[in-house]
């Protein structure tokens, strides 16, 4: 039992990787094999094919870090500390595994379209703390879900992108007080986070 296990977590993580490097449209069957040293008919007995694998793989990252949000980020106080959970558990995610996370933001609009888009999910979750915390922010629904929504969460995947390309430097961990801190700014909430420690940390 133990061998047919070991095979399929090979290609599990195999598959995570050359999908985070190259993408879902240019990783073949036999690629993922090849790299997991398993033949293509082992991928073929836990997975109808690339695409399935893929939504696993989709789905699991998703769950994990969904798992951590709820668990994690504070439902009361300020709004700057439930802020700064969420961009410190993103960032924390990709420098423990950049590979499947750059999968799960490159290829999120290929993937996405094959899941329930209600069930919970770290998008969902986002979306949800600006509303419940809109008083705080002094915001209207309407900007949550057409402007603030959209914009915020950006500046929150977006560093992950860039650090993939080597647009900035990793650990992303070291950039999460400046995020978190622009962010603030964006929906108008006081930062009240190692405040001191952001400023002395910009180049003069």
């Amino acid at each position: 039992m133990a061998r047919p296990l070991k095979f399929k977590q090979a290609i599990y993580d195999s598959a995570t990787k050359l999908f985070g490097e190259h993408g879902l449209a240019d990783t073949g069957v036999r690629e993922i094999a090849k790299d997991a040293g398993v033949s293509e008919a082992a991928l073929y007995r836990h997975w109808k094919g690339k695409k399935e694998l893929a939504r696993d793989i989709f789905l699991d990252g998703m769950s994990q870090l969904q798992l951590r949000l709820v668990t994690e980020v504070p439902t009361d106080g300020p709004a700057c500390h439930a802020i700064h959970a969420v961009v410190r558990i993103f960032f924390e995610a990709y420098d423990t595994v950049p590979e499947a996370v750059h999968f799960l933001l490159m290829n999120q609009h290929v993937v996405w379209r094959t899941i329930d888009r209600d069930m919970p999910n770290p998008v969902s979750f986002w979306f949800n703390l600006l509303r419940d915390r809109a008083a705080q922010f002094d915001l209207v629904d309407e900007s949550v879900d057409d402007i603030i929504g959209p914009v915020t969460l950006g500046m929150i995947l977006r560093p992950g992108i860039a650090a993939s390309y080597g647009s900035i430097p990793r650990p992303l961990s070291q950039h999460i007080d400046k995020v978190s801190l622009a962010i603030c700014r964006v929906v108008g909430t006081p930062w009240c986070i190692g405040a001191d420690a952001v400023a002395d940390s910009t180049p003069s």
